[in-house]
């Protein structure tokens, strides 16, 4: 080989190891499967929260309720924004990074006066569908003097979750059997009872039960929901 072929062969063979070593050395990371997000409205006065995640998916809750879920990409940075009647709300920058997979239930707090913003990000959960339905508490009722720290009881029973619940906090799921019952919540350490709302609970099934204020600002009217 002539010197001056060499010097031309060379560095293509030097160009090839190169492109070759970097290709074997490239990590590829499957995409993860979207997440399942549920927006549950309990601000003080937006009668319809509209909320767009990720720039493109809308979906509407009216007060007290909570939408259906919808999906979001998971592994990413995810942005919400709020709207009313059309106009974006003040908020805080809201970005969450949800896992491939993940069931997403965010409850929405404040007032157009203010903040709108996400004080609760809680798991979902799916079950057997032979198994005894589960459900969880959440406390989302602000406007409260008597009623600031609740209890939870099955009506003319038992505790129905051990825990006691000041505003914002959230019980574990618990299992219960099939078939109605009567949740009560209740003043704490007192039989003075905030709200009340009958379940037929179905095997298979998991349910969100929260309180949430009916009438602000009025102080102490408590509202009973469950999706």
């Amino acid at each position: 080989m002539t010197s001056t072929l060499r010097s031309h062969v060379l560095p293509l063979l030097l160009l090839a190891s190169i492109v070759g070593g970097c290709t074997e050395d490239v990590l590829v990371f499957p995409t993860p499967e979207p997440a399942s997000v549920r927006i549950v409205n309990t601000t003080q006065d937006v009668a319809l929260l509209e909320t767009v995640v990720d720039g493109s998916v809308s979906v509407n809750a009216a007060r007290g309720a909570a939408a259906d879920a919808v999906p979001a990409p998971a592994g990413r940075p995810v942005g919400f924004v709020f709207k009313s009647n059309g106009q974006n709300l003040r908020r805080d920058t809201l970005f969450y990074t949800l896992g491939g997979g993940a069931r997403v239930i965010l409850f929405a707090r404040g007032s157009t006066s203010g903040l709108v913003e996400f004080r609760r990000a809680l798991q979902d959960t799916v079950i057997d569908a032979n198994a005894d339905p589960v459900v969880r508490f959440v406390h989302m009722a602000e406007n409260t003097d008597q009623f600031v720290t609740l209890e939870v009881w099955e009506k003319g029973g038992s505790q129905a979750f051990p825990e006691i619940f000041d505003p914002g906090i959230a019980s574990s799921y618990r299992p219960f059997s099939a078939g109605p019952h009567t949740f009560e919540v209740r003043e704490w350490s007192s039989t003075n009872v905030a709200a009340e709302l009958t379940l037929s609970l179905e095997r298979g099934k998991a349910y969100v039960l929260y309180a949430w204020d009916a009438a602000p600002p009025v102080l102490d009217s408590v509202a009973l929901s469950a999706f």
